[in-house]
C-alpha cells in the first residue's frame, strides 16, 4: 500500500510525463484545466495533492481518461 506522501509523487510523475509527452508547457495545461500554471507545478512537484476533480480536469486536458494518471 501507498502512503498519501509516494501516491502524490507518482501522480505528480505521471501528469509530468503525460505532459511532456503531448508537448505542453505547465502554463498551457494549467489553462487548459481551468488553474494556473503553480498549481501544475506543485502537483508535479509534490508540494500538494491534487483533488479528484482538479485531476478529473487534468486529465480532460491532456486528452486521457482518468485512469491513466494512475498508471505508473
Amino acid at each position: 500500500m501507498l502512503t498519501k506522501q509516494e501516491l502524490s509523487i507518482k501522480i505528480g510523475n505521471r501528469i509530468k510525463q503525460l505532459r511532456k509527452e503531448k508537448n505542453i508547457s505547465q502554463a498551457e495545461l494549467g489553462r487548459l484545466c481551468g488553474r494556473d500554471k503553480q498549481h501544475i507545478e506543485l502537483i508535479e512537484n509534490h508540494k500538494v495533492s491534487a483533488n479528484t476533480y482538479t485531476l478529473y480536469t487534468i486529465a480532460l486536458a491532456l486528452g486521457v481518461e482518468l485512469e491513466e494518471l494512475f498508471k505508473f
